[in-house]
């Protein structure tokens, strides 16, 4: 098969805990969280204390993916180190907030600089409250650009992270019903552990559904076990 190159704009649905920020790590009365688990599913991860994986600056209103790119570019003509900047989306207890969420930044060290930067360009963040120390259970969209590589038919290796892979399904599916199926995978299958999440990208007009894959061991034949799976699963929802 020859080698197909996509570049697509989307979303990835999860659902992950977060804790606040309370040292200084972040600017004085700011709203900001951390994953202590990334991967709730994958126990292969262990995340370090010195590297924040996942950092969500909670904003006091809306802001469009728009204006965060222009402002990224700006700000890293500024700074010496890396870093990955998006949009996203975070409910829990009844309320939604909006957030940018962080990536790829070397250490803790750096926040306080970038959420400083992002100051300095007109971005206003929520006040920190002890309401939000600790969520369990946060449902998170995040606004994602995808560059795939498509080994076969609905099967997609990511070629910015190269530990995910994406299983393109044709149903749409729920939170919920997305969660309960993976937890039925997840009990047929007897393979190395991996996480999984709900992802979507647009093309023609359409949301074309997929599931996204982490797992340092990616390959071909994992994606296709674990298609064969799903796709059972989901039969079996909709019969």
């Amino acid at each position: 098969m020859e080698k197909k190159f996509i570049e697509r704009y989307g979303s990835l649905k999860k659902i992950e805990p977060l804790k606040s920020i309370t040292d200084d790590a972040v600017l004085p009365n700011t709203l900001a969280f951390e994953c202590p688990s990334p991967f709730p599913g994958y126990y292969g991860s262990k995340p370090t204390e010195e590297i924040p994986l996942y950092v969500y600056f909670i904003l006091d209103g809306y802001l469009h993916l728009e204006d965060l790119l222009l402002i990224k570019e700006d700000i890293k003509k500024v700074v010496d180190f890396d870093f990955h900047a998006t949009i996203c989306a975070l409910e829990f207890f009844d309320e939604t907030f909006n957030a940018i969420r962080v990536r790829h930044v070397e250490d803790y060290s750096k926040l306080r600089k970038l959420q400083q930067l992002l100051v300095e360009h007109g971005i206003h963040f929520h006040k920190k409250s002890r309401k939000y120390k600790y969520i369990e259970d946060a449902f998170i969209r995040i606004k994602k650009f995808f560059q795939l590589e498509e080994i076969e038919p609905g099967l997609f290796f990511d070629l910015v992270e190269h530990d995910h892979g994406y299983i393109k399904i044709d149903q749409h599916l729920e939170m919920n019903d997305f969660l309960e199926i993976a937890r039925q995978v997840d009990y047929n299958l007897d393979i190395i552990d991996y996480d999984a999440a709900l992802a979507s990208y647009f093309e023609d007009y359409k949301v074309h559904d997929m599931i996204r894959i982490y797992t340092e061991k990616i390959g071909k034949e994992l994606l296709q076990n674990i298609k064969v799976e799903y796709e059972k699963k989901i039969r079996k929802l909709l019969s």
